[in-house]
């Protein structure tokens, strides 16, 4: 080695591409801590991504009962069509009603002044 190469790198030589700059101590253990670091954020990326998947499965879970039912109450109120009259058919029929009453109450007055 020449005296030249020896001051520049301490003993390393000096030869172009081959040149090995040692790194401070400082440097190691920034570099450990940042390594660190990203590993536990992959580590804490993925158990986040392990309960999503967890929280997702017991949502399809809960949808899936929740077709159940709403399937089964429009059965019921099928069923339940047969027992009761619509809307339309009620006053339908109270207007019927309605017209017999007036009917009948008039029936009732031209007896009442006859007497």
């Amino acid at each position: 080695m020449t005296a030249d190469n020896e001051r520049k790198g301490r003993g390393i030589p000096m030869d172009g591409d081959t040149a090995v700059r040692p790194r401070p101590i400082m440097e190691r253990h920034l570099q450990t801590l940042l390594l660190t670091l990203v590993a536990g954020l992959i580590a804490w990326s993925g158990m986040t991504t392990m309960r999503l998947v967890e929280t997702q499965a017991r949502q399809d879970e809960r949808v899936t009962h929740l077709i159940t039912l709403t399937e089964s109450l429009r059965n019921e109120i099928r069923g339940m069509e047969d027992r009761y009259m619509s809307r339309s058919d009620a006053e339908i029929y109270r207007a019927q009603f309605s017209a017999r009453m007036d009917g009948l109450d008039q029936r009732i007055s031209v007896l009442e002044d006859a007497n």
